[in-house]
């Protein structure tokens, strides 16, 4: 049942303006020929716009005709100007935005513009795309496009509002490599229905929007189907190409010559990401899918039974492990199923997991007695099984990490009161362990990532108190370097690059269940400063999802080609 709307008279019907109806010293007018008996003092207090007009020198400003308005988005403005509230619903929301613009009312802009985002739909987003493309402080133009890029294929196939765009914003979307369509047809077609909904005035840019579609995704049937089409074969615009064409190479040959678009249309990356969910009916492990490279939107493909601490990918299949609990799956991304991994020959918890050269390779960890294990053992995918690998010198291993096709072993020997740090470099080719310079600082649950070459030892424990310290290696110098401190102290931190960007988060949920004060942080290449993530980012929930970045370009393409699928539903993703 829908709420009743408020009427500007009700305002005076109750407190604070109850009876002050009578103490009106204005009138605004629309063309549609409403009036409403307002007061400036109380306008001119809660608008720049109505403290210029009253104030300034625009006549007595006591009978005012607001041209370009109508009233009952006047009369919204009214209320929230007096009220502070507004009901806003599909049907007002694009023109209460609007006049927030006018009137110079941020508050309002920011709550219409929360509401249309939100609301955002198919059937709508092209009407806001234009709204948006008219007026550039609405600030939504780029989530319009976004949208209207993730949806296109249903938008414009379903709907027709799209012929409306200027030519600037056509081709805006059409040279995007993550336009989600089912295949190069969707282009043409879109170009020849956007082109007939003016001929007189757009056949003309058939030659430019030609350089759009991707000729290494279009088939020989829609090349043939393009070329005799009466939009090329009738265009006097088209008349140099087609004389080219006859006379020096096929048409293909032309076009490609002088397409805007270089390789497949195809992201150059996805994200496999799981979502770690509370609930009162218990704990979720949900598997999503990226549409593209972004974050924003995603679909939903599986549950996990584990909750993984490592996740790597290789081939059409994610490896899963949950070290805690020694429980291990093999997710086929494709098929969306998942099934048992064949298991180590040393059973064991607690150990790292790393991936070099298309195999896996698990070491350290504990039996249930505590006993380091120093068995270290590599899964090939093409076989399926898991043999043993040389053993480093023994040491207490704390992390590992893959880099430049090399494994980073960091732990330390010793024991206490005077334990020192160690670390061993495995070259998977040669099957052997070396040693490398040992960080500066002495320390263990700390945590290790590799970025832009370097590798990174951050925070952790001293035998005696958590350290904020960080420390960065150079493999080609062979030297560790003292980074700036982190801002805050992580009881067990955890570090992860995310979109070329290396954040820090803590992973003790306890912790921070308990009200602990840790917000996650990135670190400033350019300024070489960490800064904490803002309150407002959703990637202050980043302690809740894990990661797999998918980058093979085979890999990118089959399971994209899957994601655009047209009975696929992408929504916003909680990153968003």
């Amino acid at each position: 049942m829908q709420s009743h709307q408020l009427r500007f008279t009700d305002v005076f019907a109750f407190d604070p303006y109850k009876e002050l109806e009578t103490f009106a010293d204005a009138t605004l007018r629309t063309e549609d020929g409403k009036k409403f008996e307002i007061h400036r003092i109380l306008l001119a207090h809660r608008s720049v716009y109505f403290k210029t007009l009253f104030c300034g020198d625009f006549g007595d400003g006591t009978d005012i005709l607001l041209k370009g308005i109508d009233s009952k988005t006047l009369e919204n403005v009214l209320i929230y100007l007096y009220t502070g509230t507004i009901r806003l619903n599909l049907e007002n929301a694009t023109d209460v935005l609007i006049a927030s613009d006018y009137f110079l009312i941020d508050t309002l802009m920011q709550e219409g513009r929360s509401f249309v985002l939100k609301e955002m739909m198919p059937s709508n987003c092209i009407s806001l795309f234009l709204t948006a493309w008219r007026i550039e402080k609405l600030g939504i133009l780029d989530d319009c496009h976004r949208f209207i890029v993730v949806h296109f294929e249903e938008i414009v196939s379903s709907f027709d509002e799209f012929v409306a765009l200027p030519l600037e914003a056509v081709t805006r979307f059409l040279k995007q490599k993550s336009l989600n369509i089912s295949g190069e047809r969707t282009i043409w077609n879109v170009i020849v229905k956007w082109v007939t909904y003016d001929v007189s005035e757009r056949l003309r840019f058939i030659p430019e929007l030609l350089k759009y579609i991707s000729l290494e995704d279009v088939d020989e049937a829609l090349l043939n189907e393009i070329a005799s089409h009466n939009t090329v074969q009738e265009n006097p615009f088209c008349y140099d190409l087609i004389l080219s064409t006859s006379q020096a190479q096929s048409f293909q040959q032309m076009l490609k010559s002088e397409s805007f678009m270089c390789g497949s249309r195809m992201p150059t990356n996805l994200h496999l990401i799981t979502h770690f969910c509370v609930s009162y009916a218990g704990c979720n492990i949900d598997i999503y899918l990226t549409c593209d490279s972004e974050l924003d939107f995603w679909r939903k493909i599986a549950n996990l039974a584990i909750c993984p601490d490592y996740i790597v990918h290789l081939g059409h299949c994610i490896y899963m492990f949950d070290t805690w609990t020694n429980r291990s799956l093999i997710f086929d991304i494709m098929e969306g199923k998942c099934a048992h991994m064949v298991p180590v020959s040393k059973s064991r918890c607690r150990y790292c997991v790393v991936s070099v050269n298309g195999c896996i390779y698990v070491m350290g960890g504990a039996v249930e007695a505590f006993e380091d294990i120093e068995d270290i053992e590599r899964f090939d995918p093409t076989t399926g099984k898991w043999e043993q690998v040389s053993r480093m010198v023994p040491m207490s291993l704390s992390e590992a990490i893959a880099m430049d096709g090399h494994i980073y072993a960091i732990g330390d020997v010793g024991g206490e009161p005077n334990p020192i740090m160690m670390v061993q470099v495995y070259d998977p080719v040669s099957d052997t362990w070396s040693a490398v310079s040992a960080p500066r600082n002495f320390r263990h649950e700390f945590a290790t990532v590799a970025f832009h070459g370097r590798l990174y030892l951050i925070g952790g424990e001293t035998l005696d108190c958590v350290v904020r310290s960080t420390e960065e290696y150079d493999p080609i110098k062979d030297v560790w370097v003292s980074m700036p401190d982190l801002p805050v102290a992580y009881i067990i931190p955890k570090a992860v690059v995310l979109k070329d960007v290396l954040i820090v988060y803590e992973e003790n949920l306890e912790y921070r269940g308990s009200g602990g004060n840790t917000p996650p942080v990135y670190w400033d290449l350019d300024n070489r400063v960490w800064r904490v993530i803002q309150e407002s980012s959703p990637l202050r929930m980043i302690h809740l999802f894990q990661f797999c970045t998918i980058t093979d370009p085979k890999i990118v393409k089959d399971i994209v080609q899957r994601n655009r699928q047209k009975d696929n539903e992408w929504i916003k993703s909680l990153l968003a």
